[in-house]
């Protein structure tokens, strides 16, 4: 008798031996994964993978910046001789299983138009633009995350106004924030910070220093939920992330006019209840990933000093982390933007719009 041990089965299985007891074979020898395994006649490849624990484990769908969005959405095989076969297919001497791991996949992209008519502020703002033109908004097709925004005027001679706005997102944050705006200071350079709202209860005295400099600060939800993506979630539930960061902000004075969803994650429904709440839909146009790990502040100047172009909207980030990198790169983006002739402006803060998508 060979007694044999049944890799995650949790129990010992007592098998003959080929040629042992008369000669008649009990069992078959196949390869897991390359192992060799001894399982008992007439087994089938589902009783297989439960005597030896074989789950392939499930691939996760992932947003535009690698986040699960649904775990497990992508299921592993179990393959027969490099088949999938049906479970109850009786295994046979030097069969092969194979377990292969299900494989993460990203979110597809979805590219829209969004028409912006002159004079207008658009929601979502996606440029500074008052020109009629088209936003080619790129944006991951599950989570509606914001990828990538170009503005292409319309008319004979389109202008643009030479104008560029750098916003910040996150915070407060106690070591970054006064940092950040001790540079903008020194440059006279105004600002948009779109401020979380448990952050804003936590310090309320940087919210203050925000607007006591001359900033615009606006809302970016409560509790910055991504997952699910903000603009997937219940009616009630945005309306109550952006009424509560509002609220927050009404106790040091601050009444916000503009909201920027975390991940940039928006929908018509977001639009309509932020508008019915007194609040417009910014975005962005250009994104340096500042709070990308490893990045530096040179990665940091060149993707923005790259990407900027009139009416563009800057996302840079004061909160969630350390962000040494993105205060280290700010005077050379302040004086890149202005060394090409582009002013540096806050955000329009009113809650007028112009055309929705």
């Amino acid at each position: 008798m060979v007694r044999t041990r049944v890799a995650g089965a949790g129990a010992l299985l007592l098998l003959a031996a080929p040629g042992c007891g008369g000669g008649h074979p009990t069992g078959v020898t196949v390869r897991v994964d390359g192992k060799r395994q001894y399982l008992p006649a007439a087994t089938t490849l589902g009783e297989a993978a439960s005597l030896l624990g074989l789950k392939p484990p499930a691939g996760s769908l992932l947003d535009v910046g690698g986040r699960v969005l649904r775990r497990g959405a992508f299921p592993g095989r179990l393959l027969l001789d490099g088949r999938v076969r049906p479970p109850a297919t009786e295994l046979r001497a030097g069969d092969r299983i194979e377990v292969v791991p299900g494989r993460s996949r990203r979110e597809g992209l979805r590219r829209e138009l969004v028409a912006t008519r002159g004079g207008a502020l658009g929601n979502p703002e996606l440029t500074l633009a008052r020109t009629p033109g088209v936003s080619v908004v790129v944006r991951g097709a599950v989570s509606r995350e914001l990828v990538s925004v170009q503005f292409r005027p319309s008319g004979r001679r389109p202008t643009v106004a030479r104008s560029v706005a750098l916003t910040f997102d996150d915070g407060p944050w106690p070591e970054t924030t006064p940092r950040i705006l001790r540079v903008l200071r020194r440059f006279h350079a105004p600002a948009t910070f779109f401020v979380i709202g448990y952050l804003a209860a936590s310090y309320p005295q940087l919210v203050a220093l925000e607007r006591r400099d001359g900033m615009v600060v606006g809302n970016h939800s409560y509790n910055h939920p991504q997952v699910p993506p903000f603009g997937e979630l219940p009616p009630q539930l945005i309306k109550d992330e952006i009424a509560l960061a509002a609220q927050t902000l009404a106790r040091v004075g601050i009444h916000p006019h503009l909201f920027r969803p975390p991940g940039g994650s928006y929908s018509n429904a977001l639009i309509t209840t932020a508008r019915a709440l007194d609040e417009r839909v910014v975005l962005w146009s250009v994104d340096p990933s500042d709070w990308s790990a490893g990045v530096t502040p040179r990665q940091i100047v060149g993707r923005v000093l790259a990407a900027v172009r009139p009416g563009s909207i800057v996302i840079l980030h004061d909160g969630g982390g350390d962000r040494t990198a993105t205060i280290r790169a700010l005077p050379a983006i302040i004086r890149g933007i202005r060394k090409r002739g582009l002013r540096l402006v806050a955000l329009t803060d009113s809650a007028s719009d112009g055309v929705t998508p």
